[in-house]
């Protein structure tokens, strides 16, 4: 006999409620949420991360106009005064303590290492690393970084590599993360920010330089990394978080698996991943972590390193769960003592 209508309704409602509960459990809990006032610090930034400004990073980046953005190519000018802009936008400041008066770090990069065509064998191009910061009570640092350079075009057919997934999405979470912990209005207690870094795909030119810089500052036992790479692969149910067996990741790492509970994120935690820009940082013995999507299984990012890895063949919402993670976690790191 077929169930009566009102019945079903009532079930579905139950249903659905349940379920809501389940994920914002949580988030249920009273906690101080970096506005100063009693909150959900988990409620505020699953309202706060916003989707729909991360796919207009990504489609952007991914666009004709960027042209592959690959170091050393002429669309880079453009793509790094975008970048710039969205810094400002966030209202985030130079990093006045690492020597910086505006946004840009630049550094050589040995054109045969980039992707552009006919590079001369003793020719240098100039990379540029884009670091913005809230300043905090303190000059100790967390930086959330990910690399924005490219593939550029591929030599024979002119396509260009659009890099959705790998990496405008790490660059797209790293701007909405830090528009939103600017939106706080507390100060935080270390001084928080986000740096893009450049010529990754030519070798880790990028963190190396920003590594050397943090080095040369004064910061390898004061500053701590969280790298974004590949956040919107497909249907995978997990995020990776890789540690690099470094015993000096663990309050990052805490943070993360704590801030992943809170929003029902499942995490797998990970130990050295070599292919990474926290690699770099941690051969500086600078506490690095890198946060990824479903990469213990490579089905989730088909198209990675190809002509196809557009917005169209990723999954936007991957990203802005990592996204929402990270801030959760960079919220209470920042914002809490030592």
């Amino acid at each position: 006999m077929k169930k009566p209508l009102f019945f079903i309704l009532v079930v579905a409602s139950i249903a659905l409620t349940l379920l809501l509960f389940a994920f914002t459990a949580g988030c249920a809990r009273p906690t101080t949420n970096g506005h100063g006032e009693t909150g959900s610090q988990c409620n505020a930034v699953l309202e706060g991360i916003d989707r729909q400004r991360i796919e207009q990073i990504i489609a952007f980046l991914t666009s004709e106009q960027a042209g592959g953005r690959a170091t050393g190519s002429p669309e880079m000018t453009g793509v790094r005064s975008y970048l710039v802009s969205k810094m400002e936008e966030a209202g985030l400041e130079p990093a006045s303590s690492l020597g910086l008066d505006d946004y840009r770090q630049a550094f050589p990069v040995p054109a045969r290492n980039c992707y552009i065509e006919n590079p001369k064998e003793t020719e240098v191009v100039e990379g540029v690393n884009l670091v913005g910061v809230i300043p905090g009570k303190t000059d100790d640092l967390l930086l959330i970084t990910a690399h924005y350079d490219g593939m550029g075009k591929d030599l024979d057919t002119g396509e260009i590599y659009p890099g959705a997934d790998y990496n405008a999405s790490g660059v797209a979470a790293a701007l909405e993360i830090s528009r939103f912990l600017r939106s706080l209005s507390e100060e935080p207690d270390w001084t928080v920010g986000i740096a893009l870094l450049d010529a990754e795909e030519c070798g880790g030119f990028g963190s190396s330089a920003l590594a050397q810089l943090l080095e040369d500052r004064g910061f390898r036992d004061r500053s701590r990394v969280i790298n974004l790479e590949g956040l919107g692969g497909g249907d995978g149910d997990y995020m990776d978080l890789w540690d690099q067996n470094f015993k000096k990741n663990r309050p990052v790492v805490e943070a993360i698996l704590k801030a992943a509970e809170d929003l029902g994120v499942t995490v797998e935690l990970g130990g050295t991943d070599p292919g990474t820009s926290a690699a770099v940082f941690f051969a500086y013995r600078i506490p690095a972590v890198s946060c990824d999507w479903s990469w213990f299984d490579r089905k989730e990012h088909l198209h990675f390193h190809k002509v196809t890895d557009t917005l169209e063949n990723m999954n936007p919402e991957n990203v802005k769960r990592v996204a929402s993670v990270v801030a959760l976690a960079t919220n209470r790191l920042a914002w809490s003592p030592r």
